[in-house]
């Protein structure tokens, strides 16, 4: 498997007590390439996703008929795939006879007995990787030895243990329960022992570490979260809230990109968390998660970074709100503590600390309803306290998004994109090539065409056609700008990009212009776009009546 590793190197980090970090061996440039993986050394499904991806590439095969037959009709490749699952287990399956071969020659032989029995449960991805890295450990040699045993050297089982007491004191049951599915894992492997190290202490800190610092694997084509990986080399990087590369996943091909230029010697910084959110919501997921507190400079300027900042004063709540605000203070009474973190508690500041609690709590739930994430965001929005590009008012837009978009509510869904790709994501993405910024652009592409053809929808054209606003220009001026920004993070070569070019491919087959006129109209149709998105209300939009017939898009 290809590692790009003359690029950086791993000695002691420049942060006090974060042990290992990742430095740059060269300059860098934003959107070049910091480093490529094929493959993380660890790359492990989630139990419902074992029956419909791919184990080695991660590539997703569609299983339910209508989106199969939609996605092979936009030529997306999960309508395409088709998982065969191994004749061994039946639990995990393969995209082609070629990553089946090299599964079992890399790790699912190592497995694959394990998890056949029928009566046994699906194990956990932690407990599947275990098994595989120790059985990996006992055969390999050489630099794959090196690799496996350099997890090792990994928080929080490095050192003096006292990383591992700190899990232990701040949640004993998941220290409790990492124990436990390390022991099942090394018993499961039939107890393998090595020269020189205990083979369930081996599986312990194996367990611990990959667990600790996995990262998500997942797909830009559909947004999904297929499974986590682990790696020596990116795991390496150490956490800031202001970082200078992005991860990139391209199932399972993972990838560190440059934010912003690196010069040669200095270290290199990812993101462990939502660095968009406020500074307590960041220290307080990165406690929970890594156990650690965020020393980067974006968290020494706190509390004056615009995502601490409020629109105006917490005296300024208008009296209406005030109303709702000491509703809210009764209700969250419990929580209020961190969110009044380094302020007073005013009766001002009590009120806008349970306004957050509320919206970030709806933001937060996975259950919430349509009318719930309506009323958080009128909260925010209404009281005057938020802009738009202030958390949670980002995360709710987008939650909103995905639930007009599963809807088939394409009008909302068209507008409400339209309003975080022109407006609030540059604001939280200042890069044109970071990956929610292309995901947006090439999910927008696809709404263009199915709002400008569906004849259900002939008021919404004719709404646009009176702006001068022609859907076929602005389905160019998507496909240009992924044209521009999709070699600078993704490449051509990756699924996502492959599917890009052929939209590109499609739309220049199609169109009777030449570039240069083309890149003309692009240019005043999205000065006008942007004037007219800009003057929509979010809130608007997401009140605004449906039509009577609605359309399923991939």
């Amino acid at each position: 498997m290809t590692r790009n590793t003359n690029n950086v190197e791993v000695k002691g980090s420049g942060i006090d007590g974060a042990g290992r970090g990742l430095f740059a061996c060269q300059d860098f440039a934003p959107g070049d390439l910091v480093v490529h993986l094929d493959r993380p050394l660890v790359a492990e499904l989630e139990i419902h996703h074992m029956k419909d991806t791919c184990a080695w590439c991660f590539q997703r095969g569609a299983t339910d008929p209508m989106e199969r037959m939609q996605a092979a009709s936009m030529g997306l490749p999960n309508g395409l795939i088709e998982i065969k699952h191994c004749t061994g287990c039946q639990r995990v399956g393969y995209c082609s006879k070629a990553c089946q071969s090299k599964a079992w020659k890399t790790e699912h032989k190592y497995e694959c007995r394990i998890i056949a029995p029928k009566q046994r449960p699906d194990l956990p991805l932690g407990v599947r990787a275990v098994i595989k890295l120790l059985g990996r450990l006992k055969a390999s040699t050489g630099v794959e030895r090196e690799q496996i045993l350099d997890i090792l050297n990994f928080q929080p089982t490095v050192g003096d243990g006292s990383d591992l007491e700190k899990i232990r004191r701040q949640d004993q049951p998941r220290f409790d329960d990492l124990q436990t599915l390390a022991y099942g894992a090394w018993v499961y492997a039939d107890r393998p022992s090595f020269d020189g190290l205990g083979g369930e202490d081996v599986a312990r800190r194996f367990h611990f570490n990959v667990m600790h610092n996995a990262f998500q694997i997942a797909s830009p084509l559909d947004a999904a979260h297929y499974g986590s990986g682990f790696d020596p080399l990116i795991c390496s990087a150490n956490h800031s809230c202001d970082p200078n590369v992005v991860r990139v996943s391209n199932s399972p091909n993972t990838l560190l990109r440059a934010l912003k230029p690196i010069k040669k010697g200095e270290e290199i910084f990812m993101k462990y968390t939502d660095t968009s959110n406020p500074f307590w919501i960041r220290q307080a997921e990165l406690k929970e998660n890594y156990f650690f507190t965020c020393q980067c400079p974006k968290c020494a300027r706190c509390p004056v970074s615009p995502e601490d900042t409020f629109a105006k004063p917490p005296e300024d709540l208008p009296e209406e709100y005030c109303v709702v605000a000491d509703k809210l203070v009764k209700e969250h009474r419990r929580e209020l503590g961190k969110w009044l973190a380094g302020t007073d508690e005013s009766r001002a500041q009590l009120r806008l600390a349970a306004m957050q609690a509320h919206a970030f709590a709806v933001s937060n739930d996975g259950d919430a309803t349509e009318g719930e994430l309506k009323e958080a965001l009128e909260l925010c929005i209404g009281s005057g306290m938020w802009t738009w590009t202030r958390q949670p008012v980002p995360e709710i837009c987008r939650r909103l998004f995905s639930r007009y978009m599963a809807s088939g509510d394409i009008d909302k869904t068209f507008r409400l994109g339209c309003k975080l790709h022109l407006e609030i994501n540059p604001v939280l993405y200042p890069q044109p090539f970071y990956p929610e910024r292309l995901i947006m652009a090439d999910v927008l592409s696809t709404m263009t065409v199915a709002l400008g053809g569906n004849p259900t929808l002939r008021h919404v054209q004719e709404e646009f056609a009176e702006k001068d606003l022609d859907f076929r220009i602005i389905y160019w001026g998507f496909l240009l700008e992924l044209r521009e920004y999709v070699p600078k993070m993704y490449g051509w070569e990756s699924p996502f990009g492959k599917v890009v070019k052929d939209k590109i491919s499609g739309a220049v087959a199609r169109e009777v212009l030449s570039e240069a006129e083309i890149q003309d109209e692009v240019k005043g149709m999205w000065r006008d776009l942007k004037a007219y998105i800009w003057s929509l209300d979010i809130i608007d939009i997401c009140n605004s009546s449906s039509p009577s017939e609605s359309c399923s898009v991939m």
